[in-house]
């Protein structure tokens, strides 16, 4: 099905915190992955709001069950874990896009989908191969739209939205729209926190956030990300 809107939202600076703290870097990861699962059974469980979810490495990727014509949705999912995982110490970076999002198994060597059950793990004697049997350019595009910009940003392809909601400012760039996840105000940010107990957290408490954690770890985080982060974000 083409043109599903999708997030792609990892772990910022996850391999540089697994080398010193494996068992932090995992918990930040399990922070993620808890909130995402929240999201999906308690907000958008059932067609035609239903999500998605697949992990790569310290990210995943969310794509919706149909096209939409606006982002209010990713944008509010977006904002709600991201200020979340703020409060929990948890620094991320999303993206957001759109394109097809398929069962791929099909395609796959006979030899290998006839070895497993689920299409996903395979017996290699001992051993175990685990394939991942969907792809196509909802993951591609958002994956590679988070990887043309540093820093703990929200990301949009204003190109995969016909609309755009009037309550938002995009500060566009060359290749993509960034969205000031700290102090936007989005209408629908409230009940997906309540619905899928999730802290919901003030544009004053979200400001404060950020800004400690700049400040605590400024000699270890690289000047651009910093730079990008603060200007983006506007703050001081």
């Amino acid at each position: 099905m083409g043109n599903r809107w999708s997030i792609w939202i990892d772990v910022e600076g996850f391999s540089d915190l697994y080398k010193c703290n494996s068992a932090k870097a995992i918990q930040h990861l399990s922070f993620l992955m808890e909130a995402l699962y929240k999201v999906g059974v308690h907000v958008f469980r059932k067609s035609p709001e239903r999500l998605f979810i697949h992990q790569f490495g310290d990210g995943f990727i969310v794509v919706s069950d149909f096209p939409e014509r606006s982002p209010n949705r990713p944008l509010g999912i977006c904002i709600a874990i991201m200020r979340h995982l703020l409060k929990k110490g948890v620094i991320t970076k999303s993206a957001i896009s759109a394109g097809d999002f398929s069962d791929i198994s099909s395609c796959y060597p006979e030899a290998v989908i006839n070895a497993s059950q689920d299409r996903t793990h395979i017996n290699l004697g001992n051993g175990i191969m685990t394939i991942m049997p969907v792809m196509g350019m909802a993951l591609i595009s958002a994956h590679k739209l988070s990887e043309t910009d540093s820093g703990a940003l929200l990301l949009i392809d204003t190109s995969s939205f016909s609309e755009m909601p009037n309550y938002i400012s995009i500060k566009l760039g060359t290749a993509h729209g960034t969205v000031d996840w700290i102090h936007l105000e989005h209408p629908d940010v409230k009940s997906i926190c309540d619905k899928a107990s999730l802290d919901n957290v003030s544009q004053e408490e979200a400001v404060k956030l950020i800004e400690m954690h700049i400040d605590k770890n400024v000699n270890k985080l690289p000047p651009k990300w910093v730079k990008r982060t603060q200007e983006t974000l506007f703050l001081n």
